[in-house]
């Protein structure tokens, strides 16, 4: 719930003063829908550092007024954040705010981010809330103007690790995944995209020759992917590779 880019404070003073922010005006048939399905949305003006927009889904998931929420801004929804979390989502916005100064302007709206951390609702239960990130408008520097977030509760799933990122790019209706990053708030571990298919099909029990031969890669560079990904994890082999990648939920 917090801004993904930086402080309130800076978002109302970086970019051009006279970008536009679009109107928003949700369709109230629509709204009462998603609040049924415990889902809420909200939506950043990157000019004034508040929210422009929250959803009444908030009310069925969390508890709380809607209205009473956009008054008390992003930087207030911070600190409903797990204490044990906030350290993640802050490394997590960071790298979200590098990720889209790493691709070209023209491309930023077609990044999305997905990033997972525990949230208390009003009784003083913590959920574990998913939170879906796109930047449909940008100003003439690339800056957002505005974001649309989407929340939906995962604590069912019971994923072993609270804080992840997912960056995924869509381009001509096909969705990829840039890379994932799991965050234990002292450390994280970054693996690429094809780290991240090589350790799906270790994963299904395929040997180095398999996994080249399904990825159009050489024998020699899956070997790399291999050794690269026992280093990241910190461990000495597949077996333990692949405990590692089950206790953070990376693979099933």
């Amino acid at each position: 719930m917090t801004s993904p880019l930086v402080s309130p404070k800076r978002l109302a003073t970086d970019g051009p003063s006279h970008s536009y922010v679009p109107a928003l005006t949700p369709d109230p048939a629509i709204e009462s829908l998603i609040a049924q399905t415990n889902i809420y949305w909200y939506s950043v003006n990157y000019q004034t550092g508040r929210f422009r927009y929250v959803s009444p889904g908030i009310t069925s998931l969390l508890g709380y007024d809607p209205g009473v929420w956009k008054f008390g801004g992003p930087s207030r929804a911070f600190d409903y954040i797990h204490p044990e979390d906030q350290p993640c989502v802050k490394r997590i916005l960071a790298e979200i705010r590098r990720e889209l100064s790493r691709h070209p302007i023209g491309k930023r709206k077609a990044l999305s981010f997905g990033f997972t951390c525990r949230f208390r609702d009003a009784k003083g239960q913590y959920l574990h809330l998913n939170h879906q990130l796109t930047f449909p408008n940008l100003d003439v520097a690339g800056l957002p103007v505005t974001d649309f977030t989407v929340v939906t509760d995962i604590s069912a799933l019971q994923s072993p690790h609270a804080c992840q990122l997912h960056v995924r790019h869509t381009s001509f209706g096909k969705t990829e995944t840039l890379h994932t990053r799991v965050f234990n708030c002292k450390d994280s571990v970054n693996f690429s995209r094809r780290e991240m298919d090589v350790l799906k099909l270790v994963a299904e029990g395929c040997s180095s020759q398999e996994i080249g031969e399904r990825l159009f890669i050489s024998y020699n560079t899956v070997c790399t992917h291999r050794k690269n990904l026992m280093k990241k994890a910190g461990v000495r082999g597949t077996v333990d590779l692949l405990r590692f990648a089950r206790s953070l939920g990376i693979i099933k």
